[in-house]
């Protein structure tokens, strides 16, 4: 059925699960009382069984067979042999296998990817309100995924297959559209007149992200979606306290970016981003990005160019300030802020989340069902929505919400409900959808803000830039060892503990290290004698030669001259005087032995270990021949 993407209204979806029963079974004959029995009671579908009964007659997919004492169904032959061939082909566990065989994956994180693509779409249907997901979605027990299994299935998104991409975007649309049409909530037929003319909240995520804030894939991939829906006459606002959130954390942002630069904590974190060293996107990175790339130099500039990239993200895409503060009653807010701050609470112990924050998400809230009026029932007439990217109040206001319509809605539902329904196949962004469906690995990397505190615990240590980066690595690869249970505090080592351990142990390294140097620097010094007697061999070998061949060399080359005896005894001595001069006087033979003892020292396996980071060996060496090397002594 999610392989199905030709379905767009009740009854199409409704045969579309039939057919997916029926395949499921092997298409062995099936009571129609027990299918209809299923279809109600499981998948908790709200169908007459009259309508059940005529939307499957009328098919020309099922084969009808009567018996004694019941009516039998099941697929046409034709119709069992093309939903094989799509499986088998086309489905989305192809495309799994295909990756993990392709990129010699461990077979394991199959399951793992196909876990994190279950989770990702019911994130993306539970708030649609049908009863029973569990029924149609096989969540395990899992909640945490390990950071190898996050990576798998982030590479199998970012994996450049049209194919691939086509078959997840359809995948997730097929599980919205059987949640939305089989969700009994005025919706027949899947058209884009349901979302058409429909009004936005943004809350404060949203708008960094838009921003960049959040990572340039981010605000790309959000931007590109709040484009399709302007011309599609979407409407995006936000709310006066929205904006007064944002505001309090540009200016939050802006005193910590302040002591940073005071500190020059903010240096070491722009050498670790040069380094490609990765970090959960934050206000502190995008500042230090920004002054890397010289778009603001201070802080002040980078609040200023913030609040003006606010105005012209506004400006264009039609972004308007709309605020219901005055209408809403103060004991509703306080209560609904009281009810969601409890529930994140109750879900997530250890969660940040924060009473003022929670006053901003019902203000929000509160102000999506006064536009909604009494209508919070019917797709097709429901007027607004609160576009939010926190999941974890999404699952809230959709088990608050019963047989009611959530107030919130994720970027990922948007996007499939809005590209879904694009004039031209040509608009539909297949390889977008995939961005928004990426696991974050926030658990495993640290913000700019963590950064910044932890260079100055680990300074009490160490203030040599170097060290503190080094400790910054170790203690990031130690975060989340001990523990992936959600239900437990992750065990961490607080950072000036682990700085003082690590600082100890990299000093009892050194002590150690320091003595296994100072006995091979001794043994390498110990060669000096060796590689003098060497160059003094080899350099008696040169005067040697020079003095054998020098001598008779001469004579005969005088004697072609002249042939007075005197004269060719005169021109001998002359040379052999141009000779000891050279050998004497202007160190030629000095120069000569110092660099060939010199090209023993840094043959040596000692030079070649320790060059990069110790030049006392050469020093050694130097000082060793500094009075020079005497051939004959």
């Amino acid at each position: 059925m999610m392989d199905d993407n030709k379905s767009k209204n009740y009854n199409s979806i409704l045969v579309s699960v039939i057919s997916e029963i029926l395949f499921e079974n092997d298409n062995v004959e099936m009571d129609r009382e027990k299918c209809y029995s299923y279809l109600v009671n499981d998948l908790k579908i709200k169908v007459q069984k009259d309508i059940f009964i005529r939307i499957i007659e009328k098919s020309s997919y099922f084969i009808h067979i009567p018996n004694s004492t019941y009516v039998g169904i099941k697929l046409t032959d034709q119709k069992y042999a093309e939903i094989n061939d799509n499986v088998t082909k086309h489905s989305i566990n192809k495309h799994i296998n295909d990756f993990i065989d392709k990129k010699r994956l461990p077979i394991v994180l199959r399951t793992s990817i196909e876990s994190l693509l279950f989770h990702a779409i019911y994130e993306n249907i539970n708030s649609f309100a049908i009863q029973s997901i569990d029924s149609i979605i096989p969540l395990n027990a899992k909640e945490k995924f390990r950071v190898d299994e996050i990576n798998a299935f982030n590479d199998f998104l970012n994996d450049s297959s049209l194919e691939k991409n086509i078959v997840l975007f359809n995948t997730f649309l097929k599980a919205v559209e059987f949640a939305i049409l089989t969700s009994g909530k005025g919706v027949s037929e899947f058209t884009q007149s349901i979302f058409a003319g429909k009004e936005y909240f943004l809350d404060t995520n949203i708008i960094f992200r838009l921003l960049g804030i959040g990572g340039i894939e981010r605000q790309a991939t959000l931007t590109n979606l709040i484009k399709q829906c302007n011309h599609q006459g979407i409407k995006f606002f936000y709310t006066g306290e929205t904006y007064q959130e944002f505001k309090r954390k540009v200016d939050a942002s802006t005193l910590e970016i302040k002591r940073a630069t005071e500190s020059r904590s903010i240096v070491l974190l722009e050498e670790m981003i040069k380094d490609k060293i990765e970090f959960n996107h934050d206000f502190i990175t995008h500042y230090t990005q920004y002054k890397i790339d010289k778009k603001v130099r201070t802080p002040d500039q980078y609040t200023t160019t913030i609040m003006a990239d606010f105005r012209t993200l506004c400006a264009e895409q039609n972004i308007t300030l709309k605020s219901f503060e005055k209408e809403l009653k103060k004991k509703n807010i306080e209560n609904l802020q009281e009810e969601l701050f409890s529930n994140k609470k109750t879900l997530n112990h250890y969660s940040k989340y924060t009473k003022t924050a929670a006053k901003v998400d019902a203000i929000n809230i509160l102000s999506v069902n006064f536009i909604r009026g009494q209508n919070n029932y019917n797709y097709s007439d429901i007027k607004s929505f609160y576009l939010s990217t926190d999941r974890t109040l999404n699952k809230i206001l959709a088990k608050k919400a019963e047989d009611k319509i959530a107030e919130t809605i994720l970027p990922s539902q948007l996007f499939i409900l809005h590209n879904s329904l694009s004039e031209t196949e040509d608009e539909k962004d297949y390889e977008a959808f995939t961005k928004f469906l990426k696991r974050r690995t926030t658990e495993f990397k640290y913000t700019g803000r963590q950064v910044l505190t932890y260079i100055e615990d680990i300074r009490t240590h160490t203030t040599e830039p170097q060290n503190i980066k080094e400790i910054l690595k170790a203690y990031s690869d130690r975060k989340y060892e001990t523990s992936l249970d959600i239900d437990t505090e992750p065990e961490y080592i607080p950072i000036k503990e682990f700085a003082e351990t690590y600082a100890d142990n990299k000093f009892r390294e050194a002590e150690i290290g320091d003595v296994k140097y100072k006995k091979a620097l001794e043994k390498a010094q110990a060669d000096f004698p060796i590689f003098l007697k060497s160059t003094k061999r080899i350099m008696k070998i040169i005067d040697v030669t020079i003095t054998i061949l020098l001598i008779p060399a001469s004579v005969i080359f005088l004697k072609q001259l002249v042939d007075n005896i005197i004269v060719i005894f005169a021109g001998t001595l002359f040379i052999e005087g141009i000779k000891f001069l050279l050998t004497s006087r202007f160190d030629l033979y000095a120069g000569l032995s110092n660099g060939i003892f010199m090209i023993k020292v840094k043959k040596a396996n000692f030079h070649k270990t320790f060059k990069e980071i110790d030049s006392t060996y050469i020093n050694d060496a130097t000082e060793y021949i500094s009075k020079g090397i005497k051939i004959w002594s």
